[in-house]
This record gives structure tokens, sequence and C-alpha cells, in this order.
């Protein structure tokens, strides 16, 4: 469920791209941007008009309704408050991962095409490499997110990782459209994959009694790895005017997020650990 919901950002970056870049050749940056930012306003409060906040609205009853007395009386049965799981050791190990997928992923997403565009391609088919990343990512989301099902989302998030790393590898010598192309399918398969790993497994290690809460603090440190990464690896490229060092660091932190969920003790946390 979680792939499939997560897909739809990969069917925005799949389909955005190229749209963007002819808006742009046509209207100029700043008209093509008030332009797409009335499409997605549109879509989005439209969409959301569809959305039920409560099963009673279509005639349904709550699931787990007949349970709420029992969770009332016993509030943490069902999993670690924000407050228990900052002070369990497992949660740092996964906070450390966060930010070795922002970093790679952000990254690589922005770095992508001006690399391709330096390598000789042109800015349209620069434009649909990201796309392809989308595109893939989708996949990998839906994909991975059933294979987490079946072997556990830690596993799927350390093939995530190693898949990205691979990618991030042969982005270096890539120059030409088709390797530029395959890999960034690669890449965006991986990356969907690790995405959709992430809320699952804080469900898997704390618990559903605080895992908004939670993921909310966990993408604090997805957001520190990407403004860092942005910030690193272009002043990478200032100083070597190339981006092969750039993708070779991105590949190095996205290793070190597989070794750290192999770190995980998979499996329910259930008391403080510190």
């Amino acid at each position: 469920m979680t792939g499939i919901v997560a897909a739809g950002s990969g069917v925005g970056a799949l389909i955005g791209p190229p749209w963007a870049i002819r808006f742009i050749s046509i209207y100029g940056l700043r008209v093509s941007y008030a332009i797409l930012g009335s499409i997605v306003l549109l879509i989005v409060v439209l969409s959301a008009q569809f959305i039920k906040g409560d099963p009673t609205q279509v005639g349904q009853v709550a699931y787990g309704a007949n349970q709420v007395e029992q969770e009332r009386l016993n509030p943490g049965a069902d999993g670690l408050s924000l407050k228990e799981t900052v002070y369990n050791s497992q949660f740092w190990v996964f906070f450390a991962t966060g930010f070795c997928y922002g970093f790679p992923v952000f990254s690589t997403m922005v770095h992508i095409v001006p690399h391709a565009i330096e390598s000789g391609i042109s800015v349209i088919s620069a434009a649909n490499i990201l796309a392809t990343v989308g595109g893939l990512s989708i996949l990998g989301k839906v994909l991975l997110g059933r294979a987490g099902d079946m072997i556990g989302s830690g596993k799927t998030l350390i093939l995530g990782f190693i898949l990205m790393s691979t990618a991030l590898i042969l982005l270096v010598p890539a120059k030409t459209p088709w390797m530029l192309f395959s890999i960034a399918g690669i890449f965006g398969f991986a990356f969907g994959g690790c995405a959709v790993s992430q809320s699952p497994l804080i469900a898997e290690l704390f618990g559903l009694r605080s895992h908004g809460l939670i993921f909310g603090v966990f993408t604090i440190s997805v957001m520190s790895g990407s403004a860092i990464g942005l910030l690193l690896t272009g002043y990478i490229f200032d100083i070597t005017n190339s981006y092969g060092l750039a993708f070779i660091v991105c590949a190095v932190v996205s290793l070190m997020g597989s070794i750290l969920t192999a770190f995980l003790k998979l499996g329910r946390v259930k008391e403080k650990s510190f």
C-alpha cells in the first residue's frame, strides 16, 4: 500500500520534467513556474475533495473500533512514544540512514541533468533522463514495497542502498545517452525502494502509537542530508569542474546507509537502551 501511494510522486517526476522544459522554452522560467504551480494547486485541491477523513462518511465502521477501549486502558500496547523512541539507540541508527538517503538522492536529482548536458546530451534529452528516474521509481516503490511485505523492509532498504551506490559509481564514466538513461533507471528503481521501506520500517521497529510523529522527526535527517549533499556536491563540481568525485561521494554515503541498516535489530523495540 505504501508503495502504491508513494508511486504518485514518481508519476509526477515522470511527466513533470518534459513538460517543464517545454514550458520554459515557450514562456520563460518565471511564467513557467506560475503555470506549473497553478496546475499543481488545482490538482491537489480537486483531489483532496475525494479523500474521506472518517469511515462513517462512506457508511463503514473504523477498523479496530471494538479495540478502542482496550487501547485507552493500555495506551503503550501498540508501540513507543516519541520520547521513548529517542532514548533508544536503534532510533539514532535508523535516523542516520535518513541522512544517507537524502544526501545522494537529492544531490543526484539536481545534478544529473547538468551532468548529462555537460556530456553533450541535449537539454530535452537531459530532462527526459530525470523523467526516467521518476518513472522507474514507480516500479521500485511498487515491486520493492511488495518485496518488503515478504522479506522485511530492512532487507529492501539495504538492497535499495546497494543498487543506488552501484548506479552512482556507474554514472561517473557514463557519457552516452543509452548509458545515462540505463543508469538513471537503476537509480530511480533503487531510490524508490528505499523511500517505500522507511515508513513500514518505523512501524516494525517502534509500532504505530506515534508513527506519524516519529516519521516526521526522521525526515529531519533526510532533509539535512539533502541540504548538505546539494551544497557539497555543487562545491565539489566548482573546484574540480567535474561531477565524477561528487557522484563517488554520493555512492560512499549510500553504501554507509546499507551498513547502518544492517546494524538495525529488526523487530519491535520494547524498552530504552540508554
